[in-house]
């Protein structure tokens, strides 16, 4: 039986403890419970966002100027966002045209996207414009690769240039230069080749270079030049520019000698200015030796018809033979120039300083007709032509007949006379002539019957018809 002086738990009024309305406590612990969760949630530590991912890409910036690329440095920084960030990782410089091409490795810092990242609300694709802004530039580039090392595979590239330069600036091309930018080396000079031209005020340059070049993907680049036969290549050294069209990639000049005969065609004055030990010499390489000379006579007195055996400093190019720009092979022509003469003549021979055959005398008839009767009297027995002191033609004898006129009489009969200035003239020479399998030459020209010769007797050249060729 309960204690008459202890109050129930709920009277009839319903009241707790005879104190609280049930249904007013109910409801003062529901709001005590909303706010003991509400603290809890609100007290609860903000969780912890993601990491960033990162990735690298090769960032081509274009064409700057030298004060903009000298601030350009590793490590610069730039953040586009609170949640994203740029930092250059590598620096890769070349010139293009009066400018300097730069090229970066870069890594980018941004929020997870899947396997990649977001940049700056977007991700890293191939082609996609970037802007970076420091305190002390602004440049704009664009995404040429995406993922790999943070900085470039690097490797020097040995590479063969060529181009024609003016004569001035060819002399100043010397091994050893460097090709500097904003402080780097870019590019060394290893080897020099030049060669004149037809045209006096330029010259043909070759250049071994040694590049420093960069991979992207699997080629070799030099800026956005890939590495391969034909492209160009910009190399601004201190005193001059060398606009080079690539020969060669992966190796350099290959010198050697190669012995040609040249036959051209030149004024008297210079033929007596050409003699064996003369050296071309160009920007200071010597590009060709003079080893023998062989000189004629021509129709015309004040020409000559030359020979010449050249030792030539070629450089060896996919198997074969250049001198300048001009392949060495016979029909070939070729341009030599020495402090007192230019030569500009066609190889007749690759591979011997003489011509073809053994050297040795024939006796050879030769006949003229219808010359001046003055003139056929300057022709006498023991004159000849010398070519570099020695005797190429000699006259034994001189046999001279009035020419033949045939008239018509009135009657319609015909008349055999003596011409009464016109001479026919036989002459018998001694000719130093080349004996070959392909048969008998004189000065170069095939010599045979009905086959005609020029020959300059010093103070008459004649032209005389071949009429037989004895031993």
């Amino acid at each position: 039986m309960a204690d008459s002086r202890s109050p129930a738990l709920l009277d009839e009024d319903g009241n707790l403890f005879g104190l609280v309305n049930v249904v007013d406590a109910l409801a003062v612990l529901l709001v005590i419970a909303v706010v003991v969760a509400g603290a809890a949630l609100v007290l609860q530590p903000e969780p912890e966002p993601p990491d960033p991912n990162t990735t690298n890409v090769t960032l081509d910036l274009g064409t700057q100027p030298s004060y903009i690329v000298s601030e350009i440095t590793e490590g610069d920084t730039y953040s586009p966002s609170g949640n994203s960030q740029l930092t250059i990782t590598d620096v890769h410089l070349t010139p293009q045209g009066n400018q300097t091409r730069v090229i970066l490795r870069a890594t980018l810092q941004g929020p997870p996207d899947g396997d990649s990242l977001t940049y700056a609300n977007a991700p890293p694709r191939l082609g996609r414009p970037l802007t970076i802004a420091t305190s002390r530039y602004e440049v704009d580039g664009q995404i040429r690769a995406v993922g790999g090392d943070n900085i470039f595979t690097q490797e020097d590239t040995t590479v063969v240039l060529r181009d024609t330069m003016a004569t001035a600036e060819a002399r100043d091309v010397t091994p050893g230069d460097e090709i500097r930018l904003s402080g780097r080396t870019v590019a060394t000079i290893e080897d020099v080749a030049a060669y004149t031209t037809e045209n006096s005020t330029e010259q043909t340059v070759f250049v071994e270079a040694e590049l420093d070049t960069h991979r992207q993907q699997s080629d070799r680049r030099f800026g956005g030049t890939q590495m391969r036969r034909g492209q160009t290549v910009t190399l601004p050294a201190e005193d001059y520019t060398f606009d080079g069209r690539i020969e060669k990639v992966d190796s350099g000049l290959q010198p050697t000698t190669t012995d040609v005969l040249l036959e051209t065609t030149v004024d008297a004055e210079t033929a007596g200015r050409i003699a064996a030990g003369d050296v071309t010499t160009v920007a200071g390489y010597e590009a060709a030796e003079v080893r023998t000379v062989t000189t004629y006579a021509t129709q015309n007195p004040d020409r000559k018809r030359v020979l010449v055996g050249l030792s030539l400093a070629t450089l060896e190019n996919a198997g074969r033979q250049q001198f300048g720009s001009a392949a060495v092979q016979r029909g070939n022509n070729i341009t030599i120039s020495t402090e007192s003469y230019a030569l500009s003549g066609t190889i007749e021979r690759v591979g011997a300083l003489e011509p073809r055959g053994t050297l040795t005398n024939r006796t050879v008839t030769l006949r003229m007709t219808d010359m001046r009767a003055d003139m056929a009297d300057a022709i006498e027995p023991g004159m000849t032509e010398t070519s570099g002191g020695e005797t190429i033609a000699r006259v034994s004898r001189v046999n001279t007949e009035p020419s033949v006129i045939i008239t018509t009489g009135d009657n319609g009969t015909v008349n055999v006379a003596d011409h009464p200035y016109l001479r026919d003239i036989t002459i018998t020479t001694e000719l130093r002539v080349r004996e070959s399998t392909s048969g008998v030459q004189f000065k170069g020209e095939s010599l045979q019957q009905g086959s005609t010769v020029v020959i300059n007797l010093g103070t008459i050249t004649i032209e005389a018809t071949v009429v037989s060729v004895g031993l």
